[in-house]
This record gives C-alpha cells, structure tokens and sequence, in this order.
C-alpha cells in the first residue's frame, strides 16, 4: 500500500509538472517583450510575460535590440501575465527603460556567484554597441532583487500585488491601426408645380465612406517618434434637388496622403486622450451630373473631372489597451474640381473649401 502511495504522488507530480514543461520556452527561442517597470539600479525589471508564454523560473536569456546585446538576465518570479528578471550582465543601460519593448532569448543557464563583492560588471557602452557578452562582467549574486522596496526577494503574494498595480502604459508594439469613418443620410425630394401634374424626385442624401490605415514608429524616443503616416480612401456622394424639381448629384473617389503629429504625449499612450495635429493631401476623380425639372428647355447634362486639395487640422485619439479606438477631428478643407462637359467644350472650375468635423473608430495591432 506504502508503495502504491508513493506511485500515486509521483503520478500526481507528473501531471502538474508536465502541463509547465510542454509550454517552456525552448534554449534559442525569442519572445517580444516590453519593460513594465525597472528598479533603480536597473539591475531588475519586470516584463509583460509570464507562465501564459511560456516562461518560467530560473530561464536565462539575453535582452536584445536591434543594436545588439542589451543584457542577459535571470527569470526569478513568474505570474501569468509578468515575470520578474535579475540582469547579471549589462551591456548597455541606455534601453533599461519603462515601456522600452525588445526580444528576448533563451538561453543555457550558467553559473551564478554568490560573492556579493563581485555581484555585477556594468559596461555602459553607447547604444551601436553590438557584440557577445559572454566576456563582460562577473554574474550577479542569486537574490539580488532590488524591485521591491525592502530590497528582498518578491514572494508569490508579492508578486501579484506588484503585477497587479503595474499597469501598462502603453500600446506601443501595436504600431499599425486601421480605422473606418462613415457619414449617411438617405432622404429622398420630390417636387411638383401648382399648374401641371407632373412631378420630379430625386435622392436628397449624402454618403461619406472612408478606409484608412496609419503607421507608428516603434522607437517613440526617437526625433520621429511623434509623428506617424496616414493613408486614406474615401466614398463621397451627395445628391440635391432644388424647387424647381431640377437634381445634381456629385460622385467622388478620392486618396489621401498624410502624417499626424503628437506633440505632448506619445501616441501609444493608453486610456488617455492624445491631441495630435494633421496635415494631408488629396487626389481623385470626380463626376457631377445635372437633371432637368419644371424648366423643361434644359437638358440633362454630366461631366467627368478630376480633384486636389489638402486639409489641415487638429483632434483627440483614445485607445484601448486592447487596441480598439475613436477619434474626432476638426479640420480645415479644400478642394478643386475641374470639368469638362460631354457633349459640350467648356471646361468648368469649381471650388469647395470650409471646416469639417469627422469621427472615426479604429483598431490598432
């Protein structure tokens, strides 16, 4: 019985050990991560992975940029979501900073000092550098987690406290968002004279479609990490009628081309509003048709042109920590038309110009 016991707990031991092993990250594996808090020596930061990617206690990796080597470190606590990591070698503290997102890779476990005379070798070098660090530095001490403010180590409680009150800041890995923005009205006009039973209908609406998509910098901290670009194609068609029964519809396809400054606050910020300013330009094809009504001497008409124009303005984003997001802006908007008839040679020139407020959802990934 004694031994059948024994069996049964090491059965029991298998099946809750197994699940973590068949999820581990393998040596040479990279994963994305971001910083979510450093201590202030940086020799500590907690990153936004855990168990659910397939990290666990004692996993060695090295962070890396596109630079090169950042540091290596040591995973010492691991929730769910965060994970708590001892940097041993660091070889360039330049990107030991919140929000800062890297790769990192697993790699062979080695050997850690217990000579806290020897703990850690900085080598602060400029941030081209590049290069193996397997000859910088001596290994960190086991235990030096400095993250927590008595500066000892984070038990599991600790540890879900401390995941629970970092929240992430931002959404700055998802760099790419496309967003719609829709404008319709569907009424309809009929008129009809006091002298003749003939009447005229036409549509009375306006329809504005749009798709457009914007790309972020990953790198906020650089000279352009507040400016993105924005592309957009838009649907317009408007239809009137007027007294005398006579309609004109515009058809629209128009391109635009842009970029959105952020000048106050990054635009990966999350559950916060973000103004950003915004310039574009804009081509397309245009074509506008004229229908007779109660004047019955004219003809029906319609031309083909084709449009340009910019616009200008400013507005508020707010996303999501998921990604999803909505926007407004106000902005001012011109843009020329020029036409030639079809059955005649003029060449028209029109004009159309003012402010527009516009409201857009969104997704970023």
């Amino acid at each position: 019985m004694h031994f059948k016991g024994i069996s049964m707990k090491f059965i029991l031991a298998l099946i809750l050990i197994l699940p973590t092993l068949s999820f581990a990250l393998e040596v040479d594996e990279k994963l994305t991560v971001r910083i979510v808090k450093t201590s202030e020596s940086k020799k500590t930061v907690m990153l936004n992975r855990g168990t659910e990617d397939g990290l666990v206690e004692g996993d060695h990796a090295k962070l890396i940029v596109t630079a090169g080597i950042v540091a290596r470190a040591v995973c010492v606590k691991v929730s769910p979501t965060r994970s708590i990591w001892s940097i041993y070698r660091l070889v360039n503290a330049d990107f030991i900073l919140n929000d800062s997102v890297m790769s990192i890779k697993i790699t062979p476990p080695i050997k850690i000092t217990k000579d806290e005379s020897q703990a850690l070798i900085q080598e602060d070098t400029p941030s081209t550098a590049t290069g193996e660090v397997s000859d910088l530095g001596i290994p960190l001490a086991e235990g030096a987690d400095d993250l927590s403010k008595a500066n000892e180590s984070l038990n599991n409680a600790e540890l879900k406290s401390l995941e629970e009150s970092t929240v992430p800041t931002s959404i700055v890995d998802k760099n790419i968002e496309i967003l719609g923005f829709l404008n319709i009205s569907g009424l309809s006009a009929n008129t009809k004279t006091d002298v003749s039973s003939e009447s005229f209908s036409n549509s009375q609406s306006y329809q504005h479609i749009g798709l457009g998509a914007e790309y972020y910098p990953l790198k906020e901290r650089e000279w352009y990490g507040s400016f993105s670009l924005i592309g957009s194609v838009a649907l317009i068609k408007q239809d009137s009628q007027s007294y005398n029964g006579a309609g004109v519809t515009n058809d629209l396809t128009e391109f635009s081309v842009g970029t959105n400054w952020h000048p106050t606050k990054r635009s990966s910020v999350a559950n916060d509003f973000i103004p950003y300013l915004t310039a574009s330009f804009n081509l397309g094809t245009v074509k506008s048709t004229y229908k007779t009504g109660t004047n019955l001497g004219d003809t029906d008409l319609s031309a083909d042109g084709k449009s340009n124009g910019f616009s200008i303005g400013g507005g508020y984003k707010f996303y999501t920590f998921k990604g999803f997001g909505a926007r407004f802006l106000l902005d001012y908007y011109t843009r020329a038309e020029k036409f030639q008839e079809d059955i005649k040679t003029n060449i028209h020139n029109k004009r159309v110009s003012g402010p527009r407020l516009m409201f857009a959802v969104s997704y970023r990934f």
